[in-house]
């Protein structure tokens, strides 16, 4: 019997007996920073196993927040799918270089919603002491993206570190 399945009989049991469960307290959320990139044509490497590989480089962009802020570097590309469903699934790597120097190497990964948005988990990694902590934080994203009517792709993130609350 898995974990989840013996959990859930022992909340029905301990239910029926007049304990009350007690629902967990929800984590928190703080913001990061909006980030808002240029991206380069996309190309394809056709149709695979899991759906259709499509490919966009990054060119670009500032981003900021209230303890952070800087360029994303030409350094980097989203080489998400689109599922059967016609949904993107990110799976993005690129850098960013912060007002005060520091480099931060950024993995992001999600679903798309169908709403055309996408959640993401977004992963840091730097040896910078200032933002060394970034390393160890869980950080979700919502990332928008389209096309200027000059047709420049565009992608904007909103970052949020996930916390327990107090």
């Amino acid at each position: 019997m898995s974990f989840q399945a013996t959990f859930k009989y022992l909340a029905l049991a301990l239910a029926a007996a007049g304990y009350a469960v007690a629902e967990p307290t929800r984590p928190g959320l703080t913001y990061l920073y909006s980030l808002n990139g240029t991206l380069g044509e996309p190309f394809t490497t056709g149709a695979g196993p899991h759906g259709t590989r499509a490919v966009l480089t990054v060119l670009g962009g500032p981003f900021s927040g209230p303890n952070i802020s800087g360029q994303v570097l030409p350094i980097g590309a989203d080489w998400g799918i689109v599922d059967s469903n016609g949904l993107f699934w990110a799976d993005a790597r690129y850098n960013l270089r912060t007002d005060d120097g520091a480099e931060i190497f950024v993995q992001t990964s999600g679903p798309g919603q169908p709403d055309g948005t996408n959640h993401l988990r977004v992963i840091f990694e730097t040896g910078s002491e200032k933002y060394y902590w970034m390393n160890n934080i869980l950080a979700i994203g919502i990332l928008t993206n389209g096309t200027t009517t000059d047709g420049t792709r565009w992608a904007a993130l909103d970052a949020w570190q996930v916390n327990t609350s107090a």
